[in-house]
């Protein structure tokens, strides 16, 4: 996972701020994978992070449309009261889209919840990785 931001919040509490943030936006906005529902169908899978099924783990990735026909992709990993977001491309959606996502990630978190690991949109374009261009 590119790491863009690390917010000092809690999983639930980050996406939840996150989806009203994007949707308030316009953007339209669809959970597409849920650790805790993936491991619902395995009762006994242990954590990697914490080696025991006491695991505070969360992974989601959000569907985030905006204008373009491609989505957006923001994947979100919570443990332990901290939460990463990456934004990705599924199909390299509109340049726009991801900048105004950024922006919002900026604007949502406050500095002393986004702590020393946010990165400006300039300075994350050179580690999301691209398709080459035909």
């Amino acid at each position: 996972m590119n790491e863009l931001m690390r917010v000092a919040r809690d999983w639930q509490e980050v996406v939840e701020r996150l989806i009203q943030a994007l949707e308030t936006q316009g953007m339209r906005v669809y959970r597409s994978f849920d650790l805790r529902t993936a491991l619902a169908a395995l009762p006994d899978c242990g954590c990697p992070h914490h080696g025991t099924e006491q695991c505070t783990c969360q992974y989601a990735v959000l569907l985030v449309y905006g204008d373009a026909p491609s989505p957006a992709q923001v994947v979100t990993h919570g443990r332990d009261g901290q939460t990463w977001l990456s934004v990705l491309g599924a199909d390299d959606p509109s340049p726009s889209l991801k900048a105004r996502i950024l922006e919002l990630l900026t604007a949502t978190f406050t500095p002393e919840e986004r702590g020393y690991r946010h990165a400006t949109p300039t300075g994350v374009a050179g580690t999301i990785p691209r398709t080459p261009s035909p």
